[in-house]
Formats: C-alpha cells, sequence, structure tokens
C-alpha cells in the first residue's frame, strides 16, 4: 500500500471518529463538517477546487471521472499518461465553462443517472457535465480530438452510445421537459461536422480550442 493511501486512511479515521465525539457531544454542525470534509478527502485525487466558510459550509469541484478522460485519450490512440490526463482535464474544464456561461446555467459534474430501480438500476450514465433550463435537460458528452482522421470513428462510437442513453432515459421526461444529448466536438483543428448524421434528441456542436 502506498503511504499516501496509509495517511489518508489514518487521517481519514481520525476524521471520522471527531466526528462522531462532536455528535455525542451535540456539536451537530461541525461534525457533518468533518464528515463532509471526509468525503472530500476520499475524493482528493480529483479535487479541481475547495473553499469553506462558516456561512456558506463547504464547497467542492471535481474533474470528470478518470475513467472516461482515459477512455478519451485511447480513443485518439494516445498512451494513458498523467501528461495526457491533466491535459483532457483542462480541455474538458474550460468547456464546461463555456457551456455555462452560454447558457446562464450551473453546469454540473459527477451526476449518475439511473434507470430503473433504485435497488436494481439497470443502466447507469454519467455525462461529463449535465444543465437544465425550464424546458430542457441537458446531458454533455466531451470529445476531444487531437487529429481529425480520428473524428469520423470517435463521433460513430459515441453517437451509438448516446443513442442508447437518450432511448432510455428521454422516457422519463415530462410533457413539459425534453432531453438533448450534446456532444461537444473539441480539436484545435477544424473539423467539419455536417457530414456526421445523428439521431433525434442527439446534437453535435464543434469547439475550436
Amino acid at each position: 500500500m502506498k503511504a499516501n493511501n496509509v495517511i489518508r486512511i489514518i487521517v481519514g479515521a481520525i476524521f471520522a471518529l471527531s466526528a462522531f465525539y462532536l455528535f455525542s457531544k451535540r456539536e451537530y454542525i461541525f461534525g457533518i463538517l468533518l464528515l463532509f470534509a471526509l468525503l472530500i478527502l476520499l475524493k482528493i485525487d480529483d479535487l479541481t477546487d475547495f473553499a469553506f466558510s462558516f456561512k456558506g459550509g463547504i464547497r467542492a469541484k471535481f474533474n470528470t471521472p478518470k475513467e472516461k478522460i482515459e477512455q478519451n485519450i485511447i480513443e485518439n490512440k494516445q498512451s494513458v499518461t498523467r501528461r495526457n490526463i491533466l491535459r483532457f482535464q483542462k480541455i474538458e474544464a474550460q468547456i464546461l465553462d463555456k457551456q455555462q456561461k452560454k447558457y446562464g446555467k450551473e453546469v454540473k459534474t459527477l451526476i449518475h443517472f439511473v434507470y430503473g430501480k433504485p435497488d436494481k438500476p439497470e443502466f447507469s450514465y454519467t455525462p461529463d457535465g449535465s444543465l437544465q433550463t425550464d424546458d430542457t435537460l441537458y446531458f454533455f458528452e466531451i470529445k476531444y480530438i487531437l487529429k481529425p482522421e480520428l473524428a469520423k470513428n470517435i463521433v460513430y462510437d459515441t453517437v451509438q452510445y448516446l443513442k442508447i442513453v437518450y432511448d432510455k432515459f428521454s422516457s422519463y421526461m415530462g410533457k413539459d421537459k425534453k432531453l438533448i444529448i450534446k456532444i461537444l466536438l473539441a480539436s484545435e483543428f477544424y473539423i467539419d461536422i455536417t457530414g456526421f448524421s445523428t439521431p433525434a434528441g442527439i446534437e453535435l456542436e464543434f469547439i475550436k480550442t
């Protein structure tokens, strides 16, 4: 076991014991804050932003799950290295920030959408970002393209998967709200997306990085 993992376990145990002690003394607020801090400690590798205040409490933002980042790197026929992971994470964060400014609504990450019974889910999907307006729920799927010639296969495979996602979750939408899944295709090179076709409910947008 790595040394930093041992330290994390020890610190986590201290946090948990301290929280239970505070609860026993009826110091509920500080106990809850310690438990929140423990949750953040367990996800510290993915932490990108952290803030605390007595008025606003704890606020933390996390990166897209590393597995999805690694998948995008592999799709680009690149090695999964720390440098590449950080590079792709940075691009994704910039794109989600642009979407937040574009729609004027908060883009949420690490939201797990589950299809089926809560205790026995049949299907789950974690978009890179999600956003709600008055009449629309958006799922954002970011695909960073290093070489234009790779775009065709990446878009095709992504569309096939997201078609399943759309078919599952669109049935949950009420009469006054619709689901739109947006594939945000990002690249340093211009990619002509007019030749790509997408089914109903799935939109493709190119973003120059």
